[in-house]
């Protein structure tokens, strides 16, 4: 009887012989074979897609266009950028949306910028930060280093939206305004109420939906420049924002194009995903620490207006909403909130060039709500997805320095800037003394900084000159920048006056008729407060002869002209 058949009838020989052979595999064996399952976990579970590209000679993948077949858009401006005709290969060793997505957040390898910061009051009171990048701050040259923009300058102006909890010190944000900026274009980043260091300074707090802020910025911006083109660009849940802004006023917006990047488009669907899979609710959990920081900077409203025992408990951006944005917001719930904030109801309404780009691999806005028919139907909207890039990622290059989306973008807006296609600005008939113009920056870009780094807004700060002016007399500002530790980057003029809304302080300071006297008078006594003393002093002191001299004349007459005088 040979040895198989001795293992055919026992079974115990086989297990016998079995284990033997597998203490005879060295250990490093099953090391290296657990190494392998572990690799081949994580390169499924991080949806790596590194060999693929290898295998396809890291070509990268063509960028998908969805639009209406009879738009001019398409035909007239898409058909000019070749960075949306062509493909996209992602930096090969991030070759993971969920790779990317971190690296921008945590590393970003982002450009150093300069921004010049004015401080918006909007119509209701609250404040934000308007954060400024021309032109000429990174293109070396230092002649226009205290120069405003004119008024009548028709340099394009793109206003940058950020997404949650983000500001213009995020790494993406800094690569769009540096990269924008560099092709001549001037930049302003649009904070949200409560970021970018600066206080909320009222009950009102920004969301997904919260159109307001933007629809002001953009009308002030419009009237205060009114020969330059418009340009908005909205990442994430500014992109959410901004399509909703567009969907809201239609045909009455002064916006020239617009570009959505990242979108979540349906935030209810969003909600589901989110909290679908392991390493969504990781980002879920990231995300609510970032909205609960938010909270903490603001507690003495959140815990006035919301729950803030709820807030501090919130495990996820649901419970986040549920506790402080529906309570703040007043909405019956947070399922209300969602499909009352999401955009992909409002882009059929949209009649502004609109460039929306999305990645399939999105980690934290799903593909599920990316809104293929609607953008098809309306011929104002072209649509490129990619097959990679994580959220706001897009990394490319072997050193991956850069980020395709921003390219991207600039290329559309440059293509359509120079095409009969842009959106004609409507005049918008805004009294000049209204509320909404007298909002923005009405006392200058003068900033109180708390010991907690929050930054709020002073009443009286500089008078009402005007940009005209301020250009043609080419005024020289030696007072230095002040650095504000939200960011070493950020530099808030004390001297240089940004552009600002409409002002209607007092009549001596900006009318017309006023004799030169009094309007310089009034300009010196709006410098600081210490100058309205010192006028007052050097008043005095200049007048008192003559005052001195006409009150002993009028103390003698009365003195003779007294009853009770005593004669000798």
């Amino acid at each position: 009887m040979d040895c198989s058949e001795a293992i055919a009838e026992t079974p115990a020989i086989a297990y016998k012989l079995f284990f033997k052979a597998a203490i005879a595999i060295p250990i490093w064996h099953y090391l290296l074979g657990m190494l392998l399952l572990c690799m081949g976990f994580l390169y499924n579970l991080l949806e790596l897609h590194f060999f693929h590209d290898l295998f396809t000679g890291f070509r990268g993948s063509p960028v998908l266009l969805t639009y209406n077949s009879s738009s001019d858009l398409y035909r007239g401006v898409v058909t000019k950028c070749r960075t949306l005709h062509g493909r996209y290969l992602a930096t090969p060793w991030l070759s993971s949306p969920h790779i990317q997505t971190s690296f921008l957040n945590f590393f970003g390898k982002p450009p150093r910028v300069s921004y010049k910061r004015q401080l918006f009051h909007a119509s209701d009171g609250g404040t934000f930060a308007l954060d400024w990048l021309r032109h000429f701050d990174v293109s070396g040259v230092t002649t226009h280093r205290y120069r405003d923009i004119c008024k009548d300058d028709t340099t394009p102006i793109v206003v940058m939206i950020p997404g949650l909890t983000s500001d213009s010190a995020s790494p993406y944000m800094k690569h769009l305004a540096f990269n924008t900026a560099k092709h001549g274009w001037n930049v302003v980043v649009s904070n949200h109420r409560g970021l970018g260091g600066v206080s909320v300074t009222t009950d009102c707090f920004y969301n997904a939906g919260w159109t307001g802020d933007v629809r002001e910025v953009i009308k002030y911006l419009h009237h205060e420049y009114p020969q330059a083109p418009l340009f908005v660009v909205g990442t994430s849940i500014g992109a959410n924002i901004l399509v909703k802004y567009l969907g809201e006023d239609g045909d009455n917006v002064p916006v020239a194009g617009a570009a959505a990047v990242s979108s979540p488009w349906d935030l209810l669907i969003g909600s589901r995903f989110i909290s679908r899979r392991l390493l969504q609710k990781l980002y879920d959990r990231a995300l609510t620490i970032g909205l609960q920081g938010y909270a903490q900077l603001h507690k003495s409203r959140y815990s006035r207006l919301a729950n803030w025992e709820g807030i501090e408990k919130s495990r996820t951006i649901r419970d986040f909403d549920t506790h402080a944005t529906c309570l703040v917001g007043n909405y019956e719930s947070a399922d209300t909130y969602y499909r009352h904030s999401s955009s992909c109801s409002f882009v059929q309404r949209v009649s502004v060039p609109l460039l929306c780009i999305s990645a399939l691999d999105d980690p934290v806005c799903t593909r599920e709500a990316i809104p293929f028919d609607e953008c098809r139907e309306n011929k104002n909207t072209v649509l490129a997805i990619t097959q990679h890039g994580g959220h706001l990622a897009f990394f490319e290059g072997i050193a991956g320095s850069s980020l395709w989306w921003v390219r991207a973008v600039n290329e559309f807006f440059e293509a359509l800037h120079s095409s009969p296609f842009m959106h004609k600005q409507k005049a918008q008939s805004i009294d000049p003394h209204s509320a909404v113009m007298q909002s923005s920056v009405d006392q200058g870009p003068y900033i109180n900084i708390t010991d907690d780094g929050i930054v709020a807004a002073t009443d009286n700060g500089r008078s009402d000159v005007d940009v005209e002016e301020l250009c043609k007399e080419k005024k020289d500002q030696d007072q230095t920048n002040r650095t504000v530790s939200a960011g070493e980057e950020h530099e808030f003029t004390s001297g240089v006056k940004l552009p600002r809304a409409v002002q209607t302080p007092e009549k001596a300071g900006n009318s017309k008729d006023t004799s030169i006297v009094e309007r310089c008078i009034y300009l010196v006594s709006q410098q600081n407060r210490m100058s309205i003393w010192l006028l007052a002093y050097i008043a005095i002191i200049s007048t008192w002869p003559v005052v001195g001299t006409a009150l002993g004349f009028i103390f003698k007459k009365f003195k003779k002209a007294s009853p009770g005088k005593i004669t000798k």
